[in-house]
Parts: structure tokens; C-alpha cells; sequence
């Protein structure tokens, strides 16, 4: 607001009369004319202004519901027109005198810092654009990833089928091409809502749901491509193998924990033969 004010207050003294300098063909009422016409300019575009500058309602605490996400898109689009609309009739009136206006030094500073603040109003409008945008984005892709769950349970056990027998290993590799192209479809839409967290209109705790959410998807992915038909015996080894693989784990944690434990219980008996020593009047350990 500062800023617009000074801008105005600025190219209303160069407006004023007598305050450029009038050439030949140019009469004081053809000056006047104009300078009422850019001061109209002018002061349409100072609302306009403010309202591209001024920061969208966000509010991380509200849904991204249907409605609030059309209020904001409604609110910038509504900008838009409002400055299309100055634009279009600044263009017709410009070209029409600029003969005129360059022929004084206080209209042309008038009409270099008109096109100044619109363009300043043009690119606030379009960070706006790209941050309603991105909020969009964002609340499609939760929407689909969260609605992919059920999807992905049911492409999972398929897929297990599958793996079972030789004779459907090619129906599996048709059932991982189908996840594959699903999964890129995920992909680009979570890519699409990071844009949200770089503009900075979700706040992280959403950002974090929605990794998570993600992660989820992307370990159902994972698991149903690594998915292969194995004969009986090797899917007994691999069983066993993980079943190893599980009691060497629990071995190793028994094992930290019994240590841990040995650790605790000296310490608690040192303390306790530290507090006997003091009892006994001592206050060192006995000497050789």
C-alpha cells in the first residue's frame, strides 16, 4: 500500500499542470485531456493493485474442500479479468496518443509508471494463480492416493495368485505392467502437489500425511513388482530362510537387552555397596 501511494503521489505531481513541458502541437486543453484520462487509469488500477498484492486467505486449519478451493480460484480469477479488462483499454488508448503523451515528459512519466504498476499487479497475479493452483493439485492428489488403497490391496493378492503357477507367470507380468502404469500416474500427481510445500500454502503436517500416504503406495508397488513365480521348494527355502533370518534378529535383541540389563543391575549394586560404605562410616573403598 505504501508503495502504490507513493507511486501516486509521485505521477499526480507530474501530472499537474505546467509540470511537464509543452511542445508545438501540443495545447494546454490536449495536455489537460489527457492527463484527466490517465489520472482515470490510474485510479482504476489502484484497487486492482492492492488486491493482487494483498496475501489469499489460506488457512492450513480449513479443508480443502470443493468450495473453499473455488473461492480462492473465483478470487483470482475475478483479478484477472478486472486487469484484462484495464489492459484492454489501456492498449486501444495508449497507441491512439501516444504521439501526443510523448511529447511531454510529465504524461510519459505518467504512462511509463501506470505500465510499471500494472506489470507489478500482472506477475503478484500470477504467483497467486500458480499458488491456488498448487493448492489444487494437492487436494486431487490426496483424494486419488487415498482412494488407490482398496485398488492396491486387491492388485496385491492377484498378483500373489499368480506368482503360484509357471502357467500364469505371463498374466502376472500383465498385472505388474498395469500396477506400473498406475503407479506413474501416482508419481506425477504427488510431484505435482510438492509444488504446494515449495510455495508454501499447505502447511507440513499436511505434507507429511500425504508422504506418508505416498510411502504407503510406493511400498504396495515395490512388493507386487518384485513378485515372481518360484517353484514349490524354493518358496519353502525362501520361507525358512526368512524365518532365520527373523530368530537371528530376536537373538541379537535378547541379546542387547540381556547386556543392557548385566549393565544396569552392576550399577545398581555398585550404588548399593557405595551407600553401605557411608553407612559403615567409610567414605573410600578399602585399601590393600
Amino acid at each position: 500500500m505504501r508503495r502504490l501511494i507513493t507511486y501516486a503521489l509521485t505521477i499526480g505531481m507530474l501530472l499537474l499542470p505546467g509540470a511537464g513541458y509543452a511542445q508545438d502541437g501540443l495545447s494546454e486543453d490536449e495536455r489537460l485531456e489527457i492527463q484527466t484520462r490517465l489520472n482515470q487509469f490510474l485510479d482504476n488500477l489502484g484497487p486492482v493493485y492492492e488486491a493482487c498484492k494483498a496475501r489469499l486467505p489460506l488457512n492450513n486449519d480449513v479443508q480443502l474442500t470443493e468450495g473453499y478451493l473455488k473461492t480462492l480460484e473465483r478470487r483470482v480469477k475475478n483479478l484477472g479479468q478486472s486487469l484484462n479488462s484495464l489492459g484492454v483499454r489501456w492498449n486501444n488508448y495508449f497507441p491512439a496518443h501516444q504521439k501526443e503523451i510523448s511529447q511531454d515528459e510529465g504524461l510519459m512519466d505518467g504512462a511509463q509508471s501506470f505500465e510499471l504498476l500494472r506489470q507489478e499487479a500482472s506477475d503478484s497475479l500470477d504467483v497467486r494463480k500458480r499458488m491456488v493452483q498448487a493448492l489444487r493439485d494437492f487436494s486431487e492428489a490426496k483424494a486419488y492416493m487415498e482412494s488407490l488403497d482398496t485398488v492396491y490391496n486387491t492388485m496385491g493378492k492377484k498378483a500373489f495368485e499368480l506368482s503360484l503357477t509357471s502357467k500364469t507367470a505371463p498374466l502376472l507380468e500383465k498385472q505388474k505392467m498395469k500396477e506400473q502404469l498406475l503407479f506413474a500416474t501416482v508419481q506425477e500427481k504427488f510431484d505435482k502437489a510438492r509444488e504446494a510445500e515449495a510455495l508454501h500454502v499447505v502447511s507440513a503436517q499436511r505434507m507429511e500425511a500425504l508422504e506418508d500416504i505416498y510411502a504407503a503406495l510406493k511400498n504396495k508397488s515395490d512388493t507386487i513388482q518384485a513378485m515372481a513365480y518360484k517353484p514349490l521348494i524354493q518358496r519353502i527355502k525362501d520361507y525358512l530362510l526368512g524365518l532365520a533370518a527373523v530368530a537371528v534378529l530376536l537373538m541379537f535383541i535378547n541379546m542387547v537387552r540381556t547386556k543392557i540389563k548385566a549393565a544396569k543391575d552392576a550399577k545398581e549394586n555398585m550404588k548399593k555397596y557405595k551407600d553401605a560404605l557411608h553407612l559403615n562410616g567409610q567414605d573410600e573403598f578399602p585399601t590393600i
